[in-house]
């Protein structure tokens, strides 16, 4: 039975560090849709069906990035582009729909919107590094505290 844990955690860590990360930046990116709709003035409503359809969505695109997360550089940096492609293509797509109401919001708001859209492209970056750095976390095997947070050891006076 004991053996049997590398592999459990081989197969586990992945899903759960997509699952942290898709989460976490799931609601980045809600919290920034939010942003985006208050700056141009539009309807800021969250419906639960919706915040869970990204959640979700999130979940599924950090796959690529968490399964890679151990493979070789190479491997491992295509798991993240590829990931950071796909997530930038389902939040390009569903920013276009927004886009009429961005081209004719006024001056003032243009600014906000731009830092809003700069953020919103960072956490799409940073969605495959948080998936690939959850999942070599979580296949790691158990250490002591002091290991763990990487504290030195005393050093002799």
């Amino acid at each position: 039975m004991r053996g049997n844990r590398p592999l459990g955690r081989a197969i586990w860590a992945p899903v759960g560090a997509a699952v942290l990360s898709g989460l976490v930046i799931g609601v980045l990116a809600r919290l920034l849709m939010r942003g985006i709709a208050l700056a141009v003035g539009g309807s800021t409503g969250l419906s639960l069906a919706g915040t869970v359809a990204i959640l979700v969505a999130f979940v599924v695109l950090a796959l690529p990035a968490a399964v890679t997360a151990t493979a070789r550089p190479a491997i491992m940096h295509a798991g993240r582009w590829v990931t950071a492609a796909l997530t930038g293509l389902v939040a390009a797509r569903t920013g276009l729909g927004d886009g009429k109401t961005i081209l004719l919001a006024d001056d003032g708001q243009l600014t906000t919107i731009t830092v809003l859209i700069v953020a919103f492209a960072a956490i799409v970056v940073a969605h495959g590094r948080l998936a690939q750095h959850l999942t070599r976390r979580l296949r790691a095997p158990a250490q002591a505290p002091a290991e763990a947070v990487g504290t030195a050891a005393p050093r002799p006076v």
